[in-house]
């Protein structure tokens, strides 16, 4: 076969290929709707407190709508009897998804899915604190995270190859127990809950439970997401994963509970850090700065902002530091610590109202 001929036959066979594609696409049946969402519009912002006003609107004279459902994480949370109703308000920050299906007369059902971004209504009160001691750190320890039990004090630390869990003397910083993490393992926050310490790791996916009294591994659970902080919310665990997202753990089985978004006034609160629950609210380091958030956890609604700048003078401090993490809250004593990693000093504050 002469290259004339070869060029005539992959010119037939490209157009003829192309011709077929085109005639499949013309026949391809468009999907026609009868009804439209008008409201809510795909995401709307409203506020925490705010009603939602729910519209359908059929396209055509001789069809109505008999009724709608509202369906919110496959819960049917609201019917009418119409085409519109009035939805009380989430009970939560953050985005959230709805799925509206229309009743037709025509027996027909028609989806559609919209979504709201929910604001809290108020900026966070800005706080200030005082330093009310200063104790000695472990200037090597990559704090991840601080709790206390009782008058026991625990720490985390990270770094692979270098990351622990060890329970240290408040008052002289020095060690009074240590255990290394498998190398391959990057050491995140700790929690105690009843008579076991919780401890993640970043990347792993996975967390370790130990016996709170001998420190013992004694068992593994999973999580479907990094892991950065962790505390506890009545027989809860809470985990953050530096996004703006906190999972709630049933510490029994290690299944997820539910999810919520932290939000301030200006949208989601990015590199949420260590957590600590300080009388039902969450304190949390945002990863980066040198301030604490306090946000509700039934809300997510970020309340008050701690501003730390300059708590750590480290004008002449010529060793290797990182940046603020770390906070405790002792309640047998009242008593709010926070430090950094690699920091050679653990603050004792007091915030002042």
């Amino acid at each position: 076969m002469n290259l004339e001929k070869l060029t005539f036959l992959l010119l037939i066979t490209f157009f003829s290929c192309t011709n077929e594609k085109n005639t499949r696409v013309e026949k391809s049946p468009r999907i026609k709707t009868s009804t439209q969402l008008i409201n809510p519009i795909v995401n709307e912002r409203i506020n925490l407190d705010d009603s939602i006003n729910v519209l359908v609107k059929t396209k055509y004279d001789s069809i109505d709508i008999k009724e709608i459902h509202v369906v919110y994480k496959k819960d049917t949370i609201q019917e009418a009897s119409s085409n519109h109703l009035n939805l009380p308000a989430f009970k939560s920050v953050g985005k959230h998804k709805l799925k509206i299906i229309a009743v037709l007369s025509n027996s027909k059902k028609e989806t559609h899915y919209t979504s709201m971004i929910v604001y809290p209504r108020d900026s966070p009160k800005k706080l200030k604190y005082k330093i009310k001691n200063i104790y000695s750190h472990d200037p090597d320890a990559y704090t991840q995270g601080l709790t206390f039990d009782e008058d026991r004090f625990f720490e985390g630390t990270g770094r692979r190859g270098y990351s622990t869990l060890r329970e240290v003397d408040l008052k002289t910083g020095k060690i009074i127990k240590k255990i290394e993490i498998d190398q391959k393992y990057f050491g995140e926050g700790i929690t105690i809950y009843k008579d076991k310490i919780y401890q993640l790791t970043w990347e792993s996916n996975v967390g370790f439970v130990y016996d709170k009294n001998s420190m013992v591994k004694i068992d593994e659970f999973n999580y479907n997401h990094e892991g950065w902080g962790i505390t506890t919310f009545g027989n809860q665990l809470l985990i953050s994963d530096g996004s703006e997202n906190i999972y709630f753990l049933d510490p029994r089985n290690y299944k997820l509970i539910k999810k919520i978004q932290i939000y301030d006034n200006k949208g989601p609160v990015k590199n949420i850090n260590e957590l600590e629950n300080v009388d039902g609210k969450i304190y949390a380091n945002i990863y980066g700065k040198e301030e604490l958030i306090i946000f509700d956890p039934n809300t997510g609604v970020v309340e008050s902002v701690l501003d730390l700048n300059g708590i750590f003078n480290k004008k002449n401090y010529n060793k290797k530091f990182d940046v603020l993490n770390g906070v405790a809250y002792n309640s047998k004593r009242n008593q709010l610590f926070v430090t950094g990693k690699l920091w050679p000093s653990l603050f004792e504050i007091e915030i002042i109202k």
